[in-house]
């Protein structure tokens, strides 16, 4: 009996865990967006985590950071990832090491690891065109735009029509 309800509780922290890792308070967001026009959406947060880099030769290293993203598929398919070592850009890989997210410049990677184990499938490309810096305030409703993704603030730091000033005519 007592093993049950040691169990249970172990299972009832698992679960709360698991739910704090997914609703962490985020940063900042960014939308990413591919050749088919389908949005990747990034949330950035913050969370201590250690993991082990392999370099070269299998040489490993311990690597602490306190970077997390929180993604979610234009399929819908979501996952958190914590910061790992990478030579680059800025590498995401998911706690199971199921999912790696890439980060190079203004390009945006997600990876899966292929059914059979071996490697890992790319699932998305794509360049960013939104981003927000605090997306708890700059979240809200507007007015549709070309230029910025809808759920997104006008202030947002995405790409901007670069043509200049508009006359009115």
């Amino acid at each position: 009996m007592k093993f049950l309800q040691m169990t249970a509780a172990a299972a009832a922290v698992t679960l709360v865990a698991g739910c704090a890792t997914w609703t962490f308070e985020p940063t900042r967001s960014a939308k990413f967006v591919n050749e088919e026009n389908a949005y990747l959406h990034v949330d950035y947060g913050i969370e201590e985590h250690e993991s082990t880099f392999y370099g070269p030769g299998g040489v490993q290293m311990p690597f602490k950071s306190n970077l997390k993203v929180r993604v979610e598929m234009p399929d819908g398919a979501r996952f958190v990832a914590y910061q790992n070592m990478s030579t680059d850009g800025r590498l995401y890989v998911s706690g199971n090491e199921r999912w790696k997210f890439l980060e190079k410049g203004v390009a945006a990677y997600v990876a899966e690891r292929a059914p059979d184990g071996n490697g890992y499938l790319l699932r998305y490309q794509g360049t960013l065109c939104a981003s927000v810096r605090n997306p708890k305030s700059e979240r809200q409703p507007m007015r549709h735009s070309s230029s910025t993704p809808h759920g997104f603030g006008r202030e947002s730091s995405g790409p901007r029509d670069s043509s200049g000033p508009r006359s009115k005519e």
